[in-house]
């Protein structure tokens, strides 16, 4: 049997390896705000990275989105002619529709979709994004006739038409020898990026390639 001085030194020895193995309370709100200040920091790191890939695609998409309408509209002006029978005489410019006629007859038509208006460089849409609809047909004066054609994420805040000469230069009895030609300001933004407001604006003159005889 133990005695009970054994008992009495094996009870200390556990005491003291137990005290020895153990944390403080200091100890433990010092590792405790370690932890607080490692997670805030990975935190603000993150959400940089996101913000930062945000922003980039942000930019990607108004920038592909913009090069791709302008070109778009570029091929069409220079392929057919510019109807001003769909214009007021003299043209009051800038006009928010660009019309054209390609070689049968059937309209091109540009515009931003009226459900989603733009007013002074601002989309007034209550979904904060505003369209551009393109339409070729027999009849675009049938909304039906009229395609989307503006990615998801990017929005229309200005489009704006200046066609030269004001009148058709080529009907006959025109003092006009102007040819025709069309300028698009184009204003988009991008709808990614939480916060900001990142506006891409693209302006091009265009002329027509299409010759008529008077």
């Amino acid at each position: 049997m133990l005695s009970l001085k054994n008992v009495l030194r094996k009870a200390l020895f556990r005491g003291q390896f137990l005290k020895g193995a153990g944390f403080t309370l200091i100890e433990m709100l010092v590792s405790i705000s370690i932890t607080a200040m490692a997670i805030v920091g990975a935190t603000g790191i993150y959400l940089r990275i996101i913000g930062t890939r945000e922003k980039t695609l942000g930019q990607l998409n108004i920038q592909g989105d913009g090069q791709y309408l302008m070109s778009l509209m570029v091929k069409d002006i220079r392929a057919n002619r510019i109807d001003y029978s769909d214009y007021s005489s003299p043209i009051v410019n800038p006009v928010g529709e660009l019309s054209l006629l390609n070689s049968s007859d059937n309209q091109i038509k540009y515009r931003v979709n009226p459900d989603t208006p733009v007013e002074n460089g601002a989309c007034l849409a209550a979904s904060g994004r505003c369209t551009l609809q393109r339409c070729e047909n027999t009849d675009c004066t049938n909304d039906n006739n009229f395609q989307t054609i503006t990615m998801v994420n990017v929005s229309i805040e200005r489009l704006d038409f200046y066609i030269l000469p004001t009148t058709n230069p080529f009907v006959a009895g025109s003092s006009t020898y102007t040819h025709p030609r069309a300028t698009i300001i184009l204003k988009l933004k991008s709808l990614l990026e939480k916060g900001t407001t990142k506006n891409l604006i693209l302006q091009q003159t265009i002329p027509q390639r299409y010759i008529e005889r008077k």
